[in-house]
């Protein structure tokens, strides 16, 4: 008999058992191999760099790294965040990650001038460092892909590996960081070892502040196991973690630590945000400065943003701790994708490279290819609208490109809800099947073979008439066959 994959759970009578995958009925797709893994993972990175090739390689004049669409801020950040003359992140200069991206942003830099001066790299610019981050972040990449691999189906795992949000973000910042530790993080609570979920969630709120939203979740589902040790080292391997990364650079320059923070609180909605749009609307029919200022709206949004975000993620949490009687206990996955997603619609601070965030947890949960594939369409389209219309010459005044843009930002707004109003409440982990056995072979011209299928139960309900008596074959006659 076939494996099923689950894709529905919980009391009530709803369906617990479910099919994937295209081929004959009551066949589950199978896990990728981890050559299949390993080559799709290849391909999706070989595409991501190629596509900011253009950038090491042209001047960025005109426009260029837009109409090509190979911008990333690892090149601008080289000399922005002065990288390239050295300067200790938050003692010597102002940057806006957290500890670990900041300090994995130095050490590269630091290893990029070793490497010039043992003339193993060619010369200290900004393509020599992109690409010297490019390889040290392909492993993340990489490692996201093959935890998945025993934990989806092929098709959920080329979503991942070779999915656009993989495609046209792994290269434009450093959040695989992040993502790498999230999804460690979530393969550790399978695993029940809670300590390591903690350690790998710190690790991972120390380069982007996101994986730390899990953590509520997963402290959830270890209660609800009954198991107060876990809680214990799951609090701990988090806080122990935050605590090693963070103080260190809290004592050596606590006010430039704090500038992290500063940095995102004072800033007005951006462009891919819906409240930078209702902001404008708002301004044509009030000439309060109010609406423009990052004191006035930037500050209220930032403020209601921050207690709607509080509120919605304690109603996904409670709506979690509601499923903890299924099959697979807390769904973890499910509710940690609803909090991110009602993060991104209610944050003030948008990024391309947010996608990334999300993309494994839609690769582990049953949510809908079409939801999926909505959400990817419009990110793609916020994309490439978003880039082009900073070539527009009187940007950011009207234009076509601005009005694609900003329809691609409620579009993508109306499929993160999509993601918030079903994940805690119904989505499930996906899981692979395993290959269906081959059946025994059929001894030949045995009848008390037992026959499977509808012709072996029909028999089984007739009334036994005893052994069939078989009339012997008379010698020179042909057998029946």
């Amino acid at each position: 008999m076939s494996a099923e994959v689950p894709v529905r759970g919980g009391p009530g009578g709803r369906r617990v058992g479910g099919r994937v995958g295209g081929g004959a009925r009551g066949r589950v797709a199978p896990a990728a191999s981890v050559g299949f893994a390993l080559l799709a993972a290849a391909v999706g990175l070989f595409i991501a760099y190629a596509m900011k090739q253009p950038c090491l390689s042209h001047g960025w004049a005109n426009f260029f790294q837009y109409r090509h669409l190979c911008y990333n801020d690892i090149q601008p950040l080289f000399y922005g965040r002065k990288v390239s003359t050295g300067a200790v992140p938050y003692k010597d200069v102002t940057v806006e990650y957290p500890v670990l991206i900041g300090s994995f942003m130095y050490g590269v830099g630091r290893l990029l001038a070793l490497l010039v001066k043992l003339n193993v790299a060619g010369t200290y610019s900004d393509p020599q460092y992109f690409q010297l981050t490019a390889v040290l972040l392909a492993p993340c990449s990489v490692a996201i892909t093959m935890l998945l691999r025993p934990r989806v189906t092929r098709a959920r795992l080329l979503l991942w590996a070779i999915g656009t949000p993989t495609i046209l973000y792994s290269f434009l910042n450093w959040d695989l960081l992040a993502v790498v530790c999230l999804i460690w993080g979530l393969v550790e609570v399978e695993r029940k070892r809670w300590g390591w979920a903690g350690i790998a969630l710190g690790l991972g709120a120390s380069a982007k502040l996101f994986p730390g939203f899990a953590l509520p979740a997963v402290f959830l589902a270890v209660i609800a196991v009954g198991d107060r040790r876990g809680a214990r080292r799951l609090v701990a391997g988090f806080v122990g973690t935050v605590a090693a990364a963070n103080l260190p650079w809290m004592v050596a320059t606590f006010s430039g630590w704090m500038g992290i923070w500063k940095f995102q609180a004072g800033r007005y909605p951006d462009f891919g945000t819906i409240w930078y749009w209702v902001a404008r609307v708002a301004a044509q029919y009030s000439s309060s400065p109010f609406w423009e200022s990052p004191g006035g709206w930037g500050g209220f949004i930032g403020e209601a943003g921050m207690v709607g975000f509080g509120l919605g993620s304690l109603m996904l949490l409670w709506i979690g701790w509601r499923r903890r009687q299924e099959p697979g206990g807390y769904p973890v996955a499910a509710v940690t994708l609803g909090i991110l997603a009602l993060f991104l619609v209610l944050s003030k601070v948008n990024s391309p490279q947010y996608a990334l965030w999300i993309a494994p947890l839609l690769v582990l949960l049953d949510v809908p290819w079409w939801q999926i594939g909505f959400y990817l369409a419009t990110d793609l389209l916020l994309f490439v609208s978003g880039f082009y219309w900073f070539t527009v010459p009187d940007f950011p005044g009207p234009s076509g490109w601005q009005h694609l843009f900003t329809l691609a930002v409620f579009a993508r707004a109306l499929a993160l809800l999509f993601f918030v109003l079903r994940a805690a409440g119904r989505a499930t982990r996906l899981r692979p099947g395993l290959p269906a056995p081959a059946p025994p072979e059929e001894p030949v011209g045995d009848p008390a073979v037992d026959v499977a299928g509808p012709v072996g139960e029909l028999a089984a309900d007739l009334p036994d008439r005893g052994e069939p008596v078989v009339p012997p074959v008379q010698e020179g006659e042909p057998a029946l066959p």
